[in-house]
C-alpha cells in the first residue's frame, strides 16, 4: 500500500513540475526583457515591438523583442546602443545601433529587419 501511495505522489509531482506555456505577448516579453516595457504594435496588429526603457547609463545597450500576436512567438530579439528602434512599415523594423567605438569609415548605423514570409500549407 505504501509503495502505491509513493508511486501516486511521484506521478502527481512529476506532472505538476511541467513548465507552463506563456501565451500573453506582454508576459512573454517581460520574461525575456523585464518589466516596464514600451509596446508598439505594427499597423495591421499582427506583431508587437517591445522595447526596454532607456537606461540611466548612456552607453548601456537597450534590448527589444518582436512577438507575433496570434502565436505569441518571439520572432526577433536584438539589442542596440542608444539610438532608436521603430516600425519602418508594417513588416520592417528599423533601428539605429550606435557603435561604442566609431571606426573611421563607418557611417551607416541604421539597420533593418523584415518579418519573414510564412509558408502556408496547402
Amino acid at each position: 500500500m505504501s509503495r502505491f501511495i509513493l508511486l501516486v505522489c511521484v506521478l502527481v509531482a512529476c506532472n505538476a513540475a511541467k513548465p507552463q506555456t506563456v501565451t500573453d505577448p506582454l508576459q512573454l516579453a517581460e520574461v525575456v526583457l523585464g518589466k516596464g516595457l514600451l509596446q508598439f504594435p505594427n499597423t495591421n496588429q499582427t506583431h508587437i515591438l517591445f522595447v526596454q526603457p532607456a537606461s540611466a547609463y548612456p552607453n548601456q545597450p537597450i534590448k527589444f523583442l518582436v512577438i507575433e500576436k496570434t502565436t505569441s512567438k518571439a520572432v526577433l530579439e536584438k539589442s542596440f546602443r542608444p539610438g532608436y528602434v521603430k516600425w519602418r512599415d508594417d513588416q520592417t523594423i528599423e533601428y539605429e545601433d550606435l557603435p561604442s567605438i566609431v571606426k573611421q569609415n563607418e557611417i551607416n548605423t541604421l539597420k533593418t529587419w523584415t518579418i519573414p514570409a510564412t509558408s502556408q500549407a496547402h
